[in-house]
């Protein structure tokens, strides 16, 4: 019979410690425990700690890292650490080939004598970790599509829930935040950086569970816990945002959050964050990471836009040529609007003359039949040009085939 991966890992471990009489823990490469032996006196604060806890407080991971032991393919000496509730112990980084898998760890100021009986070990646990990795990697890929099913909508939504519920993955009277970044950044990076930043976190981060997924080629999270959702959700996206690599011709990254709710409304709270993604990178005002309740008048708008676009854009705005033209009537409204009516900065923005930029309000006026010193016709071809921004964007198309995804259950 096969054991399972993590049985054959703590047969290791135990079959190490007994012989050695030292206690023994093997932990990913992420610091993240995953198993450990009995103690025979020899434990510390941190070891009791981690035991139940299964993670690292991250200034202590930040102080084994920094020794270098994520970069060694040697043993690695650690002093001890008052502070941290750390006695001195020996690092024993298990690679493959090279690849981290993670680290063997005995509590001892003289660990070093037992380097040749735990390394014949470390060569045991290396196999065994290469068999984790590869069935983690394909727990992972099935989780994705779970949750990038919930998220769409559709008969496999409800499944998605009862499975996430069933697996105790999500709890049934969670709350969920949902995260979404914008069109343009690598859907791929976005869930290896949720990932990496999910698996970093220690025993002082809050109670709030993230799964990475890819939904209609976009990165994305599904959030979950019962405190503090919000919160985690809000530090997640800022992570995206900073670690997500991109060029710098390409810009920034820019995410959305959904507001807080239950699991049955994902569906919903997927269309909040991918609205609210569009808003961060489409409205000069707005931040890089955006949530739901911030996006303020457009938040509505952008609902309506995307179920009625004939009812919410006046058709006074196509008169005005293509939003995405840098010299188009519409583009010198947008950003004449932008500015608050200010002529000043709105030349220097459009890089025009002051009196080109008269001679071009005007032509707006005159074709449009509306007054720029009125504020409601200022108002009205404001939301009507960022709405129909928001219509050549894909993103009611997306919300379009969601619905229909969805209808055909």
């Amino acid at each position: 019979m096969v054991l399972p991966y993590t049985d054959a890992i703590q047969q290791l471990v135990d079959a190490l410690a007994a012989r050695i009489r030292r206690s023994v823990a093997v932990d990913d490469r992420r610091g993240g425990l995953l198993v450990s032996s009995r103690h025979f006196g020899d434990e510390d604060t941190l070891r009791v700690d981690v035991v139940l806890s299964r993670r690292l407080p991250a200034r202590v991971a930040a102080y084994l890292n920094g020794f270098g032991i994520a970069t060694s393919d040697k043993p690695v000496s650690v002093p001890a650490s008052p502070s941290l509730g750390l006695k001195a112990r020996r690092c024993y980084p298990i690679r493959d080939h090279g690849r981290l898998l993670g680290y063997l760890w005995l509590i001892d100021e003289e660990a070093k004598r037992f380097d040749e009986v735990v390394g014949a070990c470390v060569v045991q646990l290396s196999a065994r970790l290469r068999e984790r990795s590869l069935q983690v990697a394909e727990e992972e890929r099935r989780r994705r599509a779970v949750v990038a099913d919930l998220l769409l909508g559709g008969a496999g939504s409800a499944r998605a829930a009862a499975d996430l519920v069933g697996e105790g993955l999500v709890g049934a009277e969670d709350e969920i935040v949902v995260i979404a970044a914008d069109a343009t950044t690598d859907p791929e990076a976005v869930a290896a950086v949720l990932a990496e930043a999910t698996a970093r976190g220690g025993r002082d981060e809050p109670a709030a569970r993230a799964f990475a997924t890819v939904a209609a080629d976009r990165g994305a999270a599904l959030v979950a816990g019962r405190e503090e959702v919000a919160r985690a959700a809000a530090r997640l996206a800022e992570t995206v945002r900073r670690d997500v690599p991109r060029d710098a011709e390409e810009g920034g990254t820019f995410v959305g959050l959904s507001d807080a709710g239950r699991l049955e409304q994902a569906p919903d709270l997927w269309r909040q964050a991918v609205l609210a993604s569009w808003a961060a990178a489409g409205l000069p005002e707005s931040a890089p990471v955006l949530s739901w309740r911030d996006t303020g008048v457009h938040g509505p708008l952008m609902l309506a836009a995307t179920a009625a676009p004939e009812l919410v854009v006046p058709p006074e705005i196509a008169e005005l040529g293509a939003g995405g033209r840098t010299d188009s009537l519409a583009h010198t409204a947008e950003v004449f609007l932008d500015a608050a009516g200010d002529t000043a900065a709105a030349s220097e923005r459009l890089m025009i003359h002051r009196t080109t930029l008269y001679y071009r309000l005007a032509q707006i006026e005159k074709k449009t039949g509306w007054d720029l010193k009125n504020g409601r016709d200022r108002l009205t071809l404001h939301l009507g040009l960022k709405t129909q921004r928001l219509l050549d964007s894909g993103i009611p198309a997306l919300l379009r085939g969601e619905e229909k995804h969805r209808g055909s259950s």
